[in-house]
Order: structure tokens, then sequence, then C-alpha cells
């Protein structure tokens, strides 16, 4: 485990979530489908990253919305050695469900909306992004935001930032679109289907090219599951990155890799890795991660397995 640097990445986890994963024989639609609850936990994208990140012992400062259950989400929170800075919301966190489906080893995710940002939370929230952020090596944002608050002005205050910003959401992609100006030094990072529903693109190549277009300063990431994932860093060959598969009975659980990616991506910038090292190790950690029941969670012997089954490939541009 490395030493923990002077300063701490930020995580805007704006949507948290408390995770339920349950198991089921056979998943019927239009029946009644008993379950066997086999974890539960907080969640969320933020929450999931920012777990991720802490597990290698960098520090990490979470910032998310809590409603009347502040004090458990902070407890949870806490106990992972998360900081923790709050904006209202109109009640409590949000619940998000995984069924896994034994008979076609498939899994499911039912997520809430959850409830709307509470008056002044936006002020609250910049003012939180303001502090916290003078003090950290990195931003990461993820995931989804509260209804009814202006993400507008949230990324219109990140991009005067010069420390390094992953996005990981697709709200704040699209925002960034309408921004004339964007953080120097950005990593965007999207599934392929996110990716493709963005940009309104029928492949992932074109879609790429188009953010290319727009960004043309930023690296550019897309996960594909099993497939691995496409990296394009500005003037430079696409990389593809891929890991060997996973044993055929082996009982994967997909929800949170992504965020997982993007806590191990972070690490590795942070102690001054390479953007494709960083990938990988992304990658590495994405994959520990689906040996686990809850999402984000792995231990240091499952990425350290995972790092050697995980590579990379040159492609055109």
């Amino acid at each position: 485990m490395m030493d923990d640097p002077r300063k701490p990445v930020l995580v805007l986890g704006a949507n948290p979530a408390w995770q339920k994963t349950v198991v089921c024989e056979r998943l019927n639609p239009g029946e009644v489908v008993r379950v066997k609850l086999e974890a539960t936990g907080a969640a969320g994208k933020g929450f999931n990253t920012a777990r991720a990140v802490r597990a290698f012992g960098v520090p990490v400062v979470l910032v998310s919305a809590a409603g009347p259950d502040a004090a458990e989400w902070d407890a949870a929170c806490r106990t992972e050695g998360l900081e923790t800075r709050f904006f209202p919301i109109d009640g409590s966190v949000r619940t998000a469900t995984t069924i896994r489906d034994l008979s076609a080893r498939a899994v499911t995710e039912i997520v809430e909306e959850g409830p709307a940002a509470a008056d002044g939370a936006l002020e609250i929230l910049l003012a939180a992004m303001a502090e916290e952020s003078a003090r950290s090596c990195m931003l990461v944002v993820a995931g989804t935001f509260p209804p009814g608050l202006d993400t507008r002005r949230a990324l219109d205050q990140l991009s005067t930032l010069t420390i390094p910003v992953v996005i990981d959401s697709v709200p704040a992609v699209r925002g960034l679109r309408e921004l004339e100006r964007v953080p120097a030094n950005l990593m965007v990072k999207l599934n392929e289907s996110e990716w493709k529903s963005v940009f309104q693109e029928e492949n992932l190549d074109s879609a790429i090219a188009d953010a290319r277009r727009l960004w043309p300063r930023a690296s550019l990431l897309a996960t594909r599951g099993e497939r691995g994932a496409l990296l394009s860093c500005p003037g430079k060959h696409s990389q593809i990155l891929t890991s060997e598969p996973f044993e055929v009975d082996a009982e994967i659980n997909p929800i949170g890799a992504g965020d997982a990616f993007t806590g191990g991506y972070a690490v590795a910038v942070c102690r001054g890795d390479s953007i494709l090292e960083a990938a990988l190790h992304g990658m590495a950690v994405a994959r520990a991660s689906c040996l686990n029941r809850l999402p984000a969670r792995f231990s240091m012997e499952e990425v350290a397995v995972s790092t050697d089954l995980v590579r990379c490939e040159p492609q055109d541009a």
C-alpha cells in the first residue's frame, strides 16, 4: 500500500445510493420473484470511486448529497476512511438494487432517481468544491446529479481548474459540450453505450472522433465491458486495453466495475504514472472488483493478480 500523498483526491459524487444485492434462481418478469439478500452497503458512482481510491491508502474528500439520513450516510463514508462534505436534498439517499439471476448468469440493476436538490444546495456545493479543490491533487466528477441542481454552474466553476479533472458522468459530459472552456488537464471517461448516446453516433470510433474535435487536448477513454477499453490521447494512436477472460464458472458482478476503474486510474495518476499506465491500472482494479458482491470492493491480492492479466495493443487512431 502506498503512503498518503500530501493532497487528497476530490470526488464529486452528487447522487449517492444505498446498495442492496440480491440473488434469485430465475428472474421472470410479470411473476413474483423470491430473492435472497446477499449484501448491503453504501454506493453510488461517487462513493464507489472514492472508496476505490481510499483502498490504496490515498486520502479522499467526497462531496455528495445528503438528506434526513445524513448522519447514517456520513458514518458509512467515515467507516471507509472518507472525508465528507454535503449539500442538502429533499429526502433520504436513494436505493439501488442489484439482482443476480442464477439461471441466466445475468445481473440486473434497478436504480431510483432519488430526491431533488433542496433550496440553497447549489451554493453550498459550489463553496465546498472551491474550498476543497484548492487543496486537492485531482478532481473526479462521478455519476448523475439530483433533480433540480444547475449542473451548468458547477461545470463553469470547474472549467478553471488546473489540476487533473476526470469526468465519469453522462450529464456532466453533456454539459461540457456547451462550455466555451473546459479544464486544461481533462480526462473524459464513459462506457461505450454512453459515448454513442451522448454524441448520437452509431459506433464508438465516430463518437470518439467527435469528442476529439471538440476537446483536442483531452484524454478520452471508453470502457467496453468484457472487450476491455479504448484509450485516445492527444496526438497519439489509440490504444486497445484488454484482459484475460474470467474462468467460465466464476461468479461475476460487473456493477460498479467502471467506478473501480476510475478509482484505480486516479490512484495511478496521483503516483505519477502515464495516462496509459493509469488506464491499465484502472482496468486491473475494475477486473478485481467484478469478483465481489458489492460494487468497487476488491482486495490488493485480487488487484495484483488482475494486473498480470491486463495489457494493451496499438490501434490506428
